[in-house]
Formats: structure tokens, C-alpha cells, sequence
């Protein structure tokens, strides 16, 4: 996996790994320009911060008993912050002086962070600061690109531009500190925005901060300017080959992906966590709670340089998460991560002082920058071979079956009694695409059992496409697609006409009739193959469970044998996987994926498709319906399953539905052959607890069939005439 060759899309640094105190000063409510899309709203030329304020802001902190961080960084900001240079000089000398005679860190462990305009840059007095704290401050101006963005947003009191006056000092900064800037986009100039980026790489500013501002500003249509402007971006930084020469925060690898359990735990700003101190003393926990940007609520205070910390003025911030200041939209979003607020706007834009609501006002932005984002990496990918880093989104996908004879890629797939081979056609190909796109879905071509489908249209260089395809045909694919999973049955091992011996992932389909021979296959296939997705077809109440489980227990001795030797490094699906994962990871039909027919049509699963007696859930023209019951197809209605620890099972809907008549309940079957395998890999941790410390502690258990805990946690074990056999 080739993952260290591009920067544009990696994560801005920051100093200290972004771990350092941050101690703000408002030097000035006053400002020399007057941007339109600045959230200072009450700029005040007669608000400045005295000496003295500084200085107690400066004595609390270091003689009170509040944590502090191993590195401490001292933000000075406005208005304008160098119209206040030789207070902001003083004010460092002070801090300098004062934690060199404490002895702490702070006094050789600090960095002085200013955000200009950089009208002023050429001022005396500026310069001699900066010659003075050169090798500990960081100065960074803001231009915004081309001379129309910058002159339509950042202008003069009078409404004249910037630009020409920013520009030539902007050259002079360039030779002084490592050049990287911020660049605000909002509804008006976003049309400027490719140019922009492109123009400040040109002009020597290798690292550019942007973003879209948070208020209610946007307008129809601009998700899809934003997003238009990012491909082109994108198609001018691929052709270019500028991927590993330039940052541009628009492109981030880990952003578009769902909310995990931690992520939830975090929030999406410093807020509370860094101190501000304001021109009269007040403190804040962040700027943006300061009166001069609030034009709702009341300012925010949670002390006083006089008085020191409220700290139940801070609890809140404590407790501030995503999961907390979210709804169940954001919550739940399949894209969320990435998706930034600004808590000091939260609070400002609620309908109640709270800093728990959130706004969503760049919700359609954050999906045209993810799907952008998804544009620029799918073309790194199919251009360059370069992975996405910090990519786990496998979650949802899109099944496009290109013929109705597709190859059979999960237990209950590849059915098809018809005599007429029907093929999906390029048109319907290409209008999926766009929809799996539009929707955030990953697509997966599950190509013919007879392997005549083999199509590479220069259209598909824009998406990353995971093509499953019948084993024989697997080295010509190779030669056509990048990520391809091939499917073995059992004539194909005996054929075992395979050159590779390096697959990383296969699928293995065995009849349950042949289920005595599956030592046999695993151990050749592993020969070829680092993993293993074993499905079992036609699995039924019939199943023998007691061969099945001495095929799994001669596989466990293998893996076991392997473990103690530090030399095994395969996977099997139904043994391995329970062992890193510890929630359910099932099919996710209906729910988290969807299949698009060679009819044009939406089906909930392959199988469904192949069920003529199943009715389709929408189309290409009109989307995906609200089809009834849906809810059944989540994991939260899946009563038997959450009483169940057997996390690697695949749970098949339509095997439930088989059988059971209800997708959301398994049947005995499916249950039993999970059960016996968690048994089985249970035994494997037993074997290598000395060894494997990092596997879960999977438990053997007497049940042979998770129902049963269902009963006795419902009290229904003696009601009715139920039994498990």
C-alpha cells in the first residue's frame, strides 16, 4: 500500500502537536479593515488593552493552581493586532522575565502566535518585534488569493481593496517566516476559490488554511459551486503533479466518515479548553464569547483578572461533546467527520443560551467538500497508486450487479434460473456511479459468473471501484482494475490456475454438502491469499454442525501453531475476525448498503434482486424510496442479535427472511454455525492468552443458540411451547 507520497490532503501540523496551552490576549477591539465575512461584528476603535490588564491576566495563571500544559502558546488577535505592537512587545517581555524566574517549562516552551492583515507589516516597531522573537513566533498574513477575492471581502473603512497594499508587504513576509496563510470563502466569492489556492502556491505559500465561514449565508447552488471548484482544483493538482508539493486544508484524508464511539466523546474546537483575556480583564473560554462577535446573546465571562476562574463557569465545557451538541441528524450522519463548528457561533445562533446546539448552516457544504474530497483521492488512487491514508469508510456501499448471472459473493448470492442473460448497460453504469457519488456510497461491481464483463470506461478514473469477479478471470482483471476481490469455489482450487501469490482478500464459496472438505481448501487458498470471506451456500436447518466445527478446529490448530511461531499472518473471516472486533459488523443490506439491478432498478440485496418475488426500492430517476419498515434492516432492531456476542456474524437478511419470514430474525441455522465458530476462536485466545495479549477475550460458551438468552432476558423460557434443538 503505497500512503506517503502526497500532501496535498494531509493534516495541517501544529506546533506541539496541538497539546500546548493557548493563552489569548484582545489587544484591540479595533481594526484598519473592515472584511465583510469577519465575525468581529462590533469593532471599537476606543477598546485597547492596558499593560497592566496583561499583566494580571499573566500573574493569575502562573501563581494559580490551574493545570498547565507542557508548552504554552501566547495568541495576541484583534481587530488588528499589530495596531498594538508595543503593548504585545511588552506583554512578552513580562511572560519571558516572569516564567524564567519561576523555572517552569512555559519559560523556554513557548510560542507567540500572530494572525495579521498585514496592512501594517512594514511598521518599525513590527519588524524590530519580529528580529527581536524571530526563532519563537509564528506570523502569519492573511491574503486571500487573486486580487478580485481578496479585493471583494477584505477591504479599507472606505470599501476600497487591500490587495495592493497586503501584497507588497506579503513579499517581505515570504523571506521572513515559513509561509503558510488562512483564506475564508464564503457566498460571494467562491467562485474565485480554485484560482485563489492555485495563485498563492504560485506565489511562494506553500500551506494554506481555508474554510467556509458558519453563518446563514449561503445561498441555492453553492454546495455545487464549492464542490465544482474543488474538482477543478483537484483535476489541476493531479495533472500537475502537485499532490506532494502543496497543503490545502479543503483536502483532508480523514474527513467523510461516521461518528465512531470516540469521536463522539470530542467536540470540534478548543473552546474551554484555551483561556482568553479581553481589553477590559474579562475572561472568556474562547474569543468568539467575547461581546464584540456576539450579536445574540450575551457575552460569556467565566472570570476576571481580578478575581481569577469561575470553574462552574467551565463545567459546561467539560461536557461538551459531539455527542451532546448534536442532533440525531449529525449524529447519524454517514459523513460526519470533518464536518466542524464553531462553539462560540453554536451558542451565539441558539435558541436558548446554550452552548449545546448546534448550527448546521454548512451542512450541504461539508457534503460537497466530502464528496470533492472523494473525487480528488479516488483519482490519486486510479492515477498514482496512492492510497488514502486515515481512510476506514467500507461502511456503505452500492452493488451495481452488471449481469443478472453475477458471481455469487456472499451465502445466499448468485442465483439466477433465468435462461436470458440481461448485462447493465454503460448509461446505467455511469448514472449509478453518480448516484453512489451524490450519496456517499462506496461502489462494488459484482461482475458476471462467466467473467464476459470485464469494461474499463474512462469514466471510472473519478471513483474508487472494488470489482468482484469470478477466479478464473482474476489475472486479466488485475491488468484492468486496481482493487479487485476474486471468488473461489471449489472447482477452482482444483483447478487453482492462479499466477498470484500475493491476493490479500478473497472470497471462498463451499456448498454445505461439501463442508468435510474445508481444512483442505483453506490451507491451499492461504497458500495464494492472506484472507479469507468464507460464505456457505445453501446453509439450512440440515447443516451438519459437528463436521463443520472439527474443519474449524483443525484450521484453529493452524493458527494457533502459527502464532506461537510469529509467523502467521492469515485471516479467516469466520475465526479471525471476532477477534479484533467488538460490535456487530453484519451485511448491512437495507441499511448500509444497497444494490443497484442491470434492470436500473434498487434492490436490498443481490439475493432480493434474484427473488423475483421481491419487490424493487426505487430507481435511478427517482432515488431510493422510503420503502416500509426499513428500520427492521438496523442493527437496533435485531433483537436476537444484541443479546448475541458472536460479532463476525453476517447476519444475511435474506436468509432471515428465508426462513424466518422477518429480516431482522435469524434462524437457528445462521445463529448455530456463529456460535460454533465463536466457540472455535475462543479457543484460539485460550491457546495464545500468553502470547496474543491483544486479542478480545472471546468467551466459550454451553448455548447453541443466542435465542435462548433472548427468552431469559424477556422471561418467556416458560412461556409457550418454544424449544431449540
Amino acid at each position: 500500500m503505497n500512503t506517503d507520497k502526497y500532501t496535498v490532503g494531509s493534516q495541517l501540523e501544529s506546533w506541539n502537536g496541538s497539546t500546548a496551552q493557548s493563552l489569548t490576549f484582545i489587544v484591540t477591539e479595533d481594526c484598519n479593515l473592515r472584511c465583510k465575512y469577519c465575525y468581529i461584528t462590533h469593532k471599537a476603535s476606543n477598546k485597547k488593552m492596558n499593560f497592566s490588564v496583561a499583566k494580571k491576566f499573566i500573574d493569575y495563571v502562573l501563581n494559580s493552581e490551574m493545570i498547565k500544559q507542557y508548552a504554552v502558546t501566547l495568541d495576541f488577535i484583534g481587530g488588528e493586532p499589530l495596531l498594538e505592537i508595543e503593548l504585545i512587545d511588552k506583554i512578552c517581555d513580562y511572560f519571558k522575565l516572569k516564567t524564567y524566574e519561576m523555572g517552569i517549562s512555559w519559560y523556554w516552551n513557548y510560542r507567540i502566535s500572530i494572525c495579521t492583515n498585514g496592512v501594517n507589516y512594514l511598521d518599525k516597531r513590527i519588524q524590530k518585534f519580529i528580529s527581536k522573537n524571530k526563532s519563537k513566533l509564528s506570523m502569519t498574513i492573511t491574503i486571500d488569493g487573486t486580487k478580485a477575492k481578496h479585493d471583494l471581502q477584505r477591504v479599507f473603512p472606505d470599501g476600497t481593496g487591500s490587495y495592493d497594499v497586503v501584497k507588497k508587504n506579503v513579499d517581505v513576509w515570504k523571506n521572513q517566516f515559513y509561509a503558510s496563510t488562512k483564506v475564508t470563502f464564503a457566498s460571494a466569492d467562491l467562485k474565485y476559490l480554485k484560482d485563489s489556492i492555485i495563485e498563492l502556491w504560485q506565489e511562494g505559500i506553500p500551506e494554506i488554511a481555508a474554510n467556509v465561514v458558519f453563518e446563514d449565508v449561503w445561498k441555492e447552488d453553492d454546495d455545487k459551486i464549492f464542490e465544482e471548484q474543488l474538482r477543478e482544483l483537484a483535476d489541476y493538482i493531479l495533472e500537475n503533479h502537485l499532490f506532494d508539493k502543496y497543503q490545502c486544508s479543503l483536502f483532508d484524508d480523514s474527513i467523510g466518515q461516521p461518528y465512531t464511539e470516540d469521536m463522539l466523546k470530542l467536540t470540534s474546537c478548543g473552546a474551554g479548553k484555551m483561556l482568553a483575556v479581553g481589553v477590559d480583564g474579562k475572561l472568556y473560554p474562547c474569543m468568539r464569547y467575547c461581546s464584540y462577535s456576539l450579536n445574540h446573546q450575551d457575552e460569556y465571562v467565566i472570570g476576571h483578572v481580578n478575581t481569577g476562574i469561575d470553574y462552574d463557569k467551565v463545567r459546561p465545557f467539560e461536557a461538551a461533546t459531539f455527542k451532546l451538541q448534536s442532533d440525531e441528524e449529525c449524529i447519524n450522519c454517514k459523513i460526519a467527520s470533518g464536518c466542524s463548528f464553531c462553539q462560540g457561533f453554536n451558542y451565539d445562533n441558539a435558541d436558548t443560551p446554550t452552548n449545546f446546539q448546534r448550527a448546521k448552516y454548512i451542512c450541504k457544504m461539508h457534503k460537497a467538500r466530502v464528496r470533492a474530497n472523494n473525487y480528488y483521492f479516488s483519482k490519486l488512487y486510479n492515477m498514482y497508486g496512492i492510497e488514502r491514508k486515515s481512510w476506514d469508510n467500507e461502511s456503505f456501499s452500492m452493488n451495481f450487479l452488471l449481469s443478472n448471472c453475477y458471481v455469487a459473493c456472499c451465502m445466499e448470492g448468485g442465483k439466477n434460473d433465468s435462461n436470458i442473460k440481461l448485462k447493465m448497460d454503460k448509461q446505467t453504469i455511469l448514472k449509478g456511479l453518480q448516484h453512489a457519488h451524490e450519496n456517499f456510497y462506496r461502489p462494488i461491481f459484482i461482475h458476471s459468473k462467466y467473467g464476459d464483463d470485464l469494461i474499463n470506461y474512462k469514466e471510472f478514473e473519478a471513483y474508487r471501484i472494488l470489482h468482484i469477479v469470478p477466479a478464473k478471470v482474476y489475472e486479466e482483471s488485475k491488468k484492468m482494475y486496481k482493487d479487485v476481490l476474486p471468488v473461489f469455489t471449489l472447482d477452482d482450487i482444483n483447478d487453482m490456475a492462479i499466477k498470484s501469490r500475493e491476493i490479500e482478500n478473497i472470497i471462498f464459496n463451499i456448498s454445505e454438502k461439501d463442508i468435510n472438505k474445508l481444512y483442505d481448501c483453506i490451507l491451499k487458498l492461504w497458500k495464494i491469499a492472506d484472507r479469507i470471506n468464507l460464505n456457505i451456500i445453501d446453509l439450512n436447518g440440515k447443516f451438519e454442525l459437528d463436521v463443520y466445527k472439527k474443519q474449524l478446529q483443525k484450521i484453529k490448530d493452524i493458527i494457533v501453531m502459527g502464532v506461537h511461531n510469529n509467523s502467521f499472518n492469515k485471516e479467516l473471516n469466520v475465526l479471525t475476525d471476532i477477534l479484533f472486533i467488538n460490535q456487530h459488523n453484519n451485511c448491512g443490506a437495507g441499511d448500509k448498503a444497497v444494490t443497484l439491478g442491470p434492470d436500473g432498478k434498487f434492490y436490498v440485496c443481490p439475493a432480493f434482486y434474484s427473488d423475483k418475488t421481491e419487490k424493487d426500492i426505487g430507481n435511478l430517476e427517482n432515488g431510493i424510496d422510503e420503502f416500509p419498515n426499513k428500520q427492521l434492516y438496523t442493527q437496533k432492531f435485531a433483537p436476537v442479535c444484541n443479546c448475541c456476542d458472536a460479532y463476525h456474524c453476517v447476519d444475511c437478511v435474506y436468509h432471515n427472511k428465508k426462513y424466518t419470514t422477518e429480516v431482522h430474525i435469524p434462524a437457528s441455522s445462521q445463529c448455530q454455525k456463529s456460535w460454533v465458530e465463536k466457540n472455535v476462536s475462543a479457543q484460539i485466545v485460550k491457546e495464545c492468552q500468553d502470547i496474543a495479549t491483544y486479542f478480545n477475550a472471546v468467551k466459550e460458551s454451553d448455548e447453541i443458540d443466542p435465542i435462548n438468552i433472548l427468552r431469559r432476558e424477556l422471561a418467556h423460557e416458560n412461556i409457550g411451547y418454544y424449544t431449540t434443538k
